[in-house]
């Protein structure tokens, strides 16, 4: 009878060598490409939860004859723009903002935060600033403060922003409730820590007068739009058409405030 012997050896270190490079080359490979489909993913759930957000607008809307939230009602005074007493980045029982004015139709805050938000406060920040064009300037007691605004004024429901993402404030706070500028394809000049830029590495979502949530990669989209000839791209600040000095996009818009 003939003993066979197996002779049983392990990998040689060129061996060891070889297969580490070939997982290190993979994963070389592999890794990105899941992490950018994690990105896209949170980018989708903030858009989705954007377009919620625009479904509790539009039910605020009909409910209040068509008029749009004002970003902020400031109780036991007329003017909005004084913040509340004490820390403005902070809700304050007397002050109802935009996204406190919808909640009974949003019912869940979580709606309000993106987890892509750069800001320090970012996991608990609302995302989202309300375009200043969207509220109509009234003078009360000699000064001028916005308060919100007539839907069917706007003649561009479909271009013209109602929501971006902006903001480092709590739901409810004063500050970061107005936005006047998509700064999207220029710089903010922010303080330390504190972003305005794209949230999603290459773009943002907006929410538009008409209840549509996109998204927009810089380059495109609603802020390489020049109200004024003397604004920046993305200025949303003026109520009304840029013959009027107001920064609505207009039908036939040539890109420089401009009717065709």
């Amino acid at each position: 009878m003939i003993t066979r012997l197996q002779i049983r050896r392990g990998f040689t270190l060129v061996e060891l060598l070889t297969v580490i490079g070939i997982i290190a080359v993979l994963a070389a490979i592999i890794f990105p490409v899941f992490a950018g489909v994690r990105r896209r993913a949170r980018q989708t759930r903030c858009l989705s939860n954007l377009q919620q957000v625009g479904s509790a607008i539009e039910m605020y809307v009909q409910d209040n004859d068509g008029f749009l939230p004002p970003w902020s009602i400031t109780h036991g005074s007329t003017d909005p723009w004084n913040p509340p007493t004490g820390d403005e980045n902070e809700p304050a029982d007397h002050v109802a903002t935009w996204d406190v004015s919808i909640m009974s139709y949003l019912r869940e805050e979580e709606m309000l935060i993106c987890p892509d938000n750069p800001n320090q406060r970012g996991r608990t920040a609302r995302a989202y600033s309300i375009a200043q064009y969207t509220q109509i300037p009234r003078r009360i007691r000699g000064e001028q403060i916005t308060m919100g605004g007539y839907r069917d004024d706007i003649p561009v429901p479909s271009r013209t922003v109602l929501l971006f993402e902006k903001g480092n404030n709590p739901p409810g706070a004063w500050g970061d409730a107005l936005g006047q500028n998509v700064h999207q394809s220029h710089n903010s000049e922010g303080q330390p820590g504190y972003h305005e830029e794209p949230f999603h590495s290459d773009g943002k979502n907006f929410l538009f007068v008409d209840y549509t949530a996109r998204f927009y990669s810089k380059g495109s989209g609603p802020f390489a739009h020049q109200a004024r000839e003397e604004a920046d791209p993305g200025d949303v600040e003026h109520w009304g058409r840029p013959r009027d000095g107001g920064d609505w996009p207009m039908p036939g818009d040539n890109g420089n405030g401009g009717d065709d």
